[in-house]
């Protein structure tokens, strides 16, 4: 049996090779407050031996144990968005030519685990405590697949830097609460699915995500005999309990309206089961009667000043229009609440005034920049946000992209300044489809889903692990920014310029951010 060591900022397969001279002790660097991890690949082991995994440490650290679960990647993503056509060539910005497979879902590490294959991976995240005093800590791995064994030594450098408890950088993962019942065969909204939402609820917050969005499912309306719409927003009321318990801090409002076809140029509405036009005296009825029920429920529960709404997905030149009186009819009924919106249409300002909180995609951010900009000169606020676009070299956090890339998404954040980063898929994978084997991709690989329905809950993947590490750098990179703004600068151009211009030289990433952690113990 051979093992090698390898970063958590790039992608190992069931087929990799462990390198003959590679890294055989783990060296990790940490904050207080914040964590280290590292891979763990191994060749040559034999199938059916049973899998143990002792971790000796010092000091207020604790380490998590996954094992790495391979996925299987049909299709490559496109040279600008979706999955690459017949005839494109992807032209050296994916990692390898599709079909292939690669270690992305995290099992957590436990109970009576037996090899499978030749190749196994683990996947180690330390957890160093805020109270750690800054120093070197050692620590011991000991692996055994069957009679096999091995003790791989490791060593921890604290910096005199903490990564803050209170986020700065707001993060919104949207997800479906029917899925997270439908993949583990529990009954809607008894008892066992409300554990389930609240097991993925835990999982979002560990990658320190802010906003939670309120899903459709949760929203019960009826038409009344006198035309008169009631709405019970009990569930609303335990869901949102719930996750604010678990530390989210802002909820989102659904969207008000949406079009059937991308391309379509009006708005509908879901009125208690009839899908019917937005801008239609019933629509209008419909949702007037929805948003002061909405804004009255907030202000009863003391939740309006943490609630930002939305009105329509990515506005289109096509329905612009439209948006623009949607958006005053929700600035009529919920006044004072910001209007966060991904927009979509690369000319926006035609939508002066419709939106307060602007949540582009970051080719687009990069494209229109200075447009954007002058919103922010207004003082309005700025995200973005990536989906099925962009592809090519922009930064996304796709199965076939180089891994790195998506910790660089929230370097990203603070290059250009932006408190924000929206993505649609957490848990949105075809419910006829596996996610761990997803065929048919229409969307590009890996854009439905940064989580995967395990045994019994969510497991995160490498995807959200590395989401999760660059939040950190964000935070530590902005209290850096105050003490000496051009030296964090320095340190970010290190390692990324644009949103597609970037080193993905893993190494020399670990040495911008030891220059990162060391610049704030100096401070």
């Amino acid at each position: 049996m051979k093992y090698g060591i390898y970063s958590d900022n790039e992608w190992l397969y069931p087929d990799s090779i462990v390198h003959e001279h590679g890294k055989k002790e783990i060296r990790l660097l940490a904050a207080k407050g914040g964590h280290a991890a590292c891979q763990i690949l191994f060749n040559g082991v034999e199938a059916n031996r049973p899998i143990e995994v002792e971790i000796a440490s010092s000091g207020r650290i604790a380490c998590e144990v996954y094992r790495l679960i391979d996925i299987f990647v049909e299709k490559n993503t496109g040279p600008e968005e979706f999955c690459l056509k017949e005839g494109e060539l992807a032209e050296g910005y994916t990692t390898r030519p599709a079909p292939f497979r690669v270690y992305d879902a995290l099992k957590p590490f436990g109970g009576h685990e037996v090899t499978d294959k030749a190749t196994e991976a683990l996947y180690l995240a330390f957890r160093i405590d805020r109270t750690t005093n800054p120093g070197t800590y050692h620590a011991s791995v000991r692996v055994t697949f069957g009679e096999e064994r091995c003790e791989i030594p490791c060593t921890l450098e604290v910096f005199d830097a903490e990564v803050p408890s209170k986020e700065s950088l707001h993060i919104s993962n949207w997800f479906g609460i029917n899925n997270m019942a439908s993949r583990y065969g529990l009954e809607k909204w008894s008892e066992a699915h409300w554990d389930m939402i609240r097991k993925y609820g835990v999982l979002m917050r560990r990658v320190r995500q802010t906003h939670f969005w309120i899903p459709s499912e949760l929203i019960e309306a009826r038409k009344n005999e006198d035309g008169s719409f009631s709405f019970d927003f009990g569930r609303i009321k335990r869901f949102v309990e719930m996750y604010l318990e678990l530390g989210f801090t802002y909820i989102e409002g659904n969207l008000i309206a949406y079009r059937v076809q991308f391309k379509d140029d009006h708005f509908v509405v879901n009125c208690c089961g009839d899908v019917i036009p937005a801008l239609s005296h019933e629509g209008y009825d419909y949702i007037s009667q929805y948003l002061k029920a909405w804004r009255s429920f907030l202000i009863e529960n003391g939740w309006l000043d943490i609630t930002v709404q939305h009105v329509a997905d990515e506005p289109t030149e096509a329905c612009v229009g439209e948006y623009r009186i949607l958006s005053g009819i929700v600035r009529k009924f919920m006044p004072g609440t910001k209007i966060i919106e991904a927009v979509e249409y690369p000319e926006p300002y035609d939508l002066d005034g419709s939106v307060d909180i602007w949540v582009p995609k970051n080719n687009l951010y990069q494209e229109y920049r200075e447009d954007f900009e002058r919103f922010r000169r207004q003082g309005d606020e700025l995200w973005f946000y990536t989906c099925c676009v962009p592809g090519g070299y922009f930064l996304n956090r796709l199965w076939d992209m180089p891994l790195i890339r998506t910790r660089y998404l929230h370097w990203g954040n603070y290059i250009y300044n932006l408190s924000g980063y929206l993505h649609w898929g957490l848990n949105f994978c075809a419910s006829e489809e596996d996610p761990f084997n997803q065929r048919n991709l229409f969307f590009p690989p890996g854009d439905t889903h940064i989580v995967y329905p395990g045994d019994d809950g969510p497991w995160g993947s490498m995807r959200f692990e590395a989401m999760r590490s660059g939040i950190e750098d964000y935070e530590l990179l902005k209290m850096l920014e105050k003490i000496n703004k051009p030296l964090a600068d320095e340190i970010a151009a290190c390692c990324i310029s644009s949103f597609n211009q970037y080193n993905e030289d893993t190494e020399q990433f670990e040495e911008a951010r030891r220059s990162l952690l060391s610049a704030l113990s100096e401070a």
